[in-house]
């Protein structure tokens, strides 16, 4: 393997997180690591929220990661909204997660559309989250097209997903080239996708090679 092919393995894995191997390879093969990159990673790794790929780069190139930064880290995460990332920031330090600030997460996180961590920090708290708060995230979800959390988020809710939104999310999907979901949303609101929105979605699929959507698409337009 050439040098210049080396170093841009040794990258790739860097920025996979994959620290220990990527140090393992420029051992091997003699290319150069400087410690400052590798400071630059580790603190990376820790702005995605990946805290155990830090520590472990840490380990792997002998640089101290000292726990009061670690902690700081979990609050960054609450405040940023990457609950999964705050749970195991959590678990490493032993610092305990805030019911308050949960709860707000939670919260947040639902209002926004993001169905599945709103859910956890509810449930990291015990609490059912409240039903006007997942209709609002059914709705978001529906405008952006993810019909599958909106049908989730009124479920839990306990409600039917109303007509209209139905057919915002089919009208989404079919504009990203999406029918089969399209199609979906359409067939839970009881109404017909439009036929030249339908024709739009599969030349949109077929100009973008995915053949077996534009098949989908142009076959519904056709009944």
């Amino acid at each position: 393997m050439s040098e210049e092919k080396t170093r841009s393995y040794i990258k790739e894995r860097l920025e996979s997180g994959w620290m220990s191997d990527a140090i393992e390879i420029s051992r091997v093969t003699g290319t150069p690591l400087l410690e400052e990159e590798l400071k630059v990673y580790i603190h990376k790794y820790l702005e995605q929220g990946w805290m155990t790929k830090a520590m472990d780069g840490s380990r792997a190139a002998g640089i101290e990661l000292k726990k009061e930064v670690l902690i700081g880290y979990v609050d960054k995460y609450l405040d940023s909204g990457k609950i999964y990332s705050a749970i195991e920031a959590s678990k490493i330090t032993g610092t305990p997660l805030p019911k308050e600030r949960l709860v707000t997460m939670g919260r947040e996180c639902l209002l926004d559309g993001k169905l599945h961590q709103g859910i956890e920090a509810y449930n990291l708290v015990d609490e059912k989250p409240p039903e006007e708060e997942l209709v609002v995230c059914g709705d978001r979800c529906f405008e952006g097209g993810q019909l599958y959390p909106g049908l989730e988020a009124y479920k839990i809710a306990n409600r039917a997903p109303p007509e209209d939104k139905l057919i915002i999310c089919g009208n989404k999907c079919f504009v990203e080239g999406r029918p089969t979901p399209g199609l979906e949303a359409y067939k839970i609101a009881n109404k017909t996708p439009p036929k030249e929105m339908l024709r739009a979605c599969g030349e949109k699929c077929h100009h973008e090679g995915r053949h077996v959507d534009a098949r989908i698409a142009f076959v519904a337009a056709q009944k």
